[in-house]
């Protein structure tokens, strides 16, 4: 009899820790996939900001008829100059290069460009 209840109560820890034991990863699985939308949604901002940053200076240095080719010109040289941001810079102008320009040729402001070109929601 008592050789039962110890194999029983052996069986029930066998059990519980199990149980423990899958909730433990999937608790540790959805932390990760949490920290990884945070870090999405911070690089999302910054690049959104980025954007809004290039998008004010370069429409305060082009002129009002200005050609295709004057904007990228702008776009690229005022790239150099950002020495912190300078290589997201790069990546939304190479990226969005035709959208951008497209965008800067008409008189919307900073947001609805980098919107229209879906750097922004």
């Amino acid at each position: 009899m008592l050789r039962n209840i110890f194999l029983v109560t052996l069986l029930v820890y066998a059990v519980c820790a199990t149980h423990w034991e899958i909730r433990e990863v999937g608790s540790a699985e959805d932390q990760d996939e949490e920290i990884y939308a945070d870090d999405m949604m911070k690089e999302q901002i910054f690049l959104c900001s980025a954007c809004k940053t290039l998008i004010a200076m370069v429409k305060k240095r082009i002129p009002s008829n200005a050609t295709a080719v004057d904007i990228k010109a702008k776009l690229n040289n005022f790239c150099g100059k950002m020495w912190l941001l300078k290589r997201t810079c790069l990546n939304i102008v190479q990226k969005h290069l035709h959208g951008l320009v497209d965008e800067l040729m008409k008189n919307d402001g900073p947001n609805a460009v980098c919107t229209k070109i879906h750097v922004c929601k």
